[in-house]
């Protein structure tokens, strides 16, 4: 089967706009993407609290309505939730007319609860993806018992996810193989990168060699300009391009680039994104971005001195960020004078 484009553009670029992309950069990404040929289109995020016009934020699926012209046979229309930060009792049953699938997040450790919420969501018509934050934190074994815990919910697809940017091609083939040979076969095997070290692209290919004689459907993750928090994401304009030279499929780039001309543009102009140094030391210590924006907010820190205090952190509290203990290991670091290995 041919790989599947999942754009996520207008979720995970909400972190850089604060979800206030606009009715018309919405619709139009949207209307963009449909016409380009993407299968997966995730349209934002569902949160508790009412639906502002412009944000990709959404508390119902209806929210959803104004910005779809006319939905596209072709095209699933996705909204993704963190498994214990949204009230599914508000969530109807599906009617069809705008959200098709929900996407559940989770972290390490807790796929037991995120399954339970995706059953819950099953059961009003929707289909389900999973996405496990910080894959390359699992073992082998916690890799298998994750599959047989989504197995039984059987969902229409599981995402590794490299959290931090912290990857390498040996890490993602490990992942990969073990999710494969766990998983039931007509679960897909999804992939979401981000760009701390550079290598956000070059591992989505990876990725996608690495299935290209096997038979499970796969789905790459990507968006627009690579737009997303911190060093962002693989780019949909190259993924797009690499899909058709690579693996017979027929994305139509020109919209592609019109999007990016008409709607990503002023975005570009006014935010920041994609790879630097300062997030390179988030994926060097598997660390989340916000440790890293925080310290950049408040200190204007150089990388050397960033690199020093990211590293004084114990590797569990690297992936929450504690403004507290940040200041503590900040003083600390600049006490000392010595720098951290």
């Amino acid at each position: 089967m041919k790989p599947l484009l999942f754009d996520c553009t207008l979720r995970d670029g909400a972190y850089i706009v604060n979800s206030q992309f606009g009715e018309p950069a919405i619709r139009g990404i949207i209307g963009k993407l449909e016409e380009a040929g993407a299968e997966i289109i995730e349209c934002g995020w569902l949160k508790n609290g009412p639906h502002l016009p412009g944000s990709s934020f959404y508390h119902v699926p209806a929210d959803l309505e104004r910005y779809l012209s006319e939905k596209k046979p072709h095209t699933t229309y996705t909204v993704m939730i963190d498994y214990d930060r949204y009230d599914t009792d508000a969530l109807p049953p599906r009617d069809g007319k705008s959200v098709d699938a929900v996407r559940v997040v989770f972290p390490r450790g807790k796929h037991r609860e995120g399954a339970a919420v995706g059953r819950e969501i099953a059961a009003k018509g929707y289909r389900v993806f999973f996405q496990a934050a910080n894959t390359l934190a699992y073992s082998d074994a916690e890799l298998r018992a994750l599959a047989a815990e989504l197995n039984a919910v059987r969902p229409g697809a599981v995402s590794i996810v490299d959290t931090f940017g912290a990857m390498y091609e040996e890490d993602l083939e490990r992942i990969a193989l073990v999710l494969d040979e766990a998983l039931d076969p007509e679960i897909a095997l999804g992939f979401h990168s981000h760009n701390n070290q550079q290598l956000s692209f070059a591992l989505a290919t990876c990725f996608l060699r690495l299935f290209r004689e096997r038979t499970r459907q796969v789905i790459v993750d990507a968006s627009l300009c690579g737009m997303g928090r911190g060093a962002g994401n693989a780019p949909t304009e190259l993924v797009a391009s690499y899909l058709n030279r690579k693996c017979g499929c027929n994305y139509d780039l020109d919209v592609i680039l019109d999007a990016i001309d008409v709607y990503m543009k002023p975005f570009q102009e006014q935010y920041r994104w994609g790879y630097s140094t300062p997030y390179l030391i988030a994926g060097l210590y598997c660390c989340h971005v916000n440790n890293i924006a925080y310290l950049l907010k408040n200190h204007r820190t150089g990388a050397r001195e960033l690199r020093n205090v990211i590293a004084s952190l114990d590797p569990e509290d690297r992936l929450r960020c504690d403004s507290a203990l940040l200041e503590e290991k900040y003083r600390s670091n600049l006490e000392s004078g010595e720098e951290k290995p």
